[in-house]
């Protein structure tokens, strides 16, 4: 269910941009604007980040299970520190903090942080994290996420059956944004 709204979300982001594309030339699409033509757009983006987060989570703690046990799964860790065990622990993987998918799990972990454990903060000291990720980019994430631990654990069927539905969304992301 959590991949599905991540898949919800891309396809309605995939669709919304296609709307903007067609009412504004592609490079000319004002930003501050598309709040009002796309209503949803801000909430596609905090919604599929907030959810790739959440079931790399859930992903990650399920996989502890298998292969360890339910108290060392629900040791408190953070996605990030988990995932970088597992990387290391089962699928065979060095060097994992300076990867280009660990930065972007890094990355993710602190948007969901600032989205989900969001506190007042005084006038003027508010800050954003740096890093963004479209819905179309959080399918690209997990997709290589799963790829990782199918490709490095053949006994993963979450991850293969993962994949499978996480590809077919990528495709029909790309058939909506080919048809502009």
């Amino acid at each position: 269910m959590i991949l599905r709204v991540v898949i919800l979300q891309a396809n309605g982001w995939a669709e919304d941009f296609k709307f903007l594309v067609h009412k504004y030339e592609p490079n000319e699409i004002p930003n501050d604007i598309t709040d009002v033509d796309c209503p949803n757009w801000t909430g596609r983006w905090l919604i599929a980040q907030t959810f790739t987060a959440m079931a790399l989570e859930a992903f990650y703690y399920d996989y502890v299970i298998e292969k360890e046990s339910k108290t060392k799964a629900e040791k408190q860790c953070s996605p990030v520190v988990r995932y970088k065990y597992l990387a290391e622990t089962y699928l065979g993987q060095t060097n994992v903090t300076e990867s280009d998918l660990y930065i972007q799990i890094e990355a993710l972990n602190t948007l969901r942080r600032h989205w989900v454990h969001n506190k007042s903060t005084g006038l003027g000291k508010y800050s954003c994290p740096d890093k963004y990720f479209s819905p179309g980019q959080c399918l690209n994430l997990l997709t290589n996420v799963f790829h990782l631990f199918e490709s490095n654990d053949h006994s993963c069927v979450t991850a293969r059956v993962s994949i499978e539905v996480l590809e077919q969304a990528q495709s029909n992301v790309k058939e909506i944004i080919e048809t502009i």
